[in-house]
């Protein structure tokens, strides 16, 4: 089927990676609607004409959007990639380092995924999301969790970590997708 990175993240808490990442992102979104009443702000407290407030206020907004634009892809540049995680017929084969461990998926009851880090920019991301949390429950009582990459980096490259969970769950666990795993 397809074939995914498995990432590190540099955190005791992943979760928190994330929370902290779509903040930042909503702030990004803010700014812009701030943008028109901090233009307002600037023409009366500097008494100058609408075409400088405006120009003013382009040179702040666009500043702090390229200051925050570039720390962020920089984050996402520090992401460590450990291995890969790919979706076969039989199976789900995952390499970490040198452990290659391949998983049938009749040892299996679910696969799950939580939204992780937002992507910046399309080509990051075809879903939204530069990366997922993958949750895959045995049947044996116990549970793996993996941040893998929304876009898969073998031949089907336009096939998102999303529409693979899916067609698994559909296939495999007779699971409705838009019910997603939260811890």
């Amino acid at each position: 089927m397809s074939k995914y990175k498995i990432y590190r993240v540099d955190h005791y808490d992943p979760d928190w990676v994330g929370r902290r990442r779509r903040r930042l992102n909503i702030i990004f979104a803010a700014l812009a609607i701030l943008a028109v009443p901090l233009m307002i702000i600037i023409r009366n407290l500097l008494k100058i004409g609408v075409g400088e407030s405006y120009l003013i206020t382009m040179i702040f907004v666009l500043g702090f959007y390229l200051v925050l634009f570039l720390k962020l892809r920089s984050e996402n540049k520090n992401i460590k990639t450990i291995g890969d995680i790919e979706f076969t017929k039989t199976g789900i084969i995952k390499q970490i380092g040198d452990s290659l461990t391949e998983i049938k998926y009749d040892t299996i009851t679910s696969i799950g995924l939580q939204k992780h880090i937002p992507a910046l920019t399309l080509k990051e991301s075809k879903s939204g999301f530069f990366t997922y949390i993958l949750f895959i429950y045995f049947k044996d009582s116990h549970n793996e969790t993996f941040i893998v990459s929304d876009r898969s980096y073998d031949k089907w490259r336009d096939l998102s970590i999303t529409e693979t969970i899916k067609t698994l769950n559909k296939l495999y666990f007779n699971q409705d997708q838009n019910k997603t795993t939260k811890r």
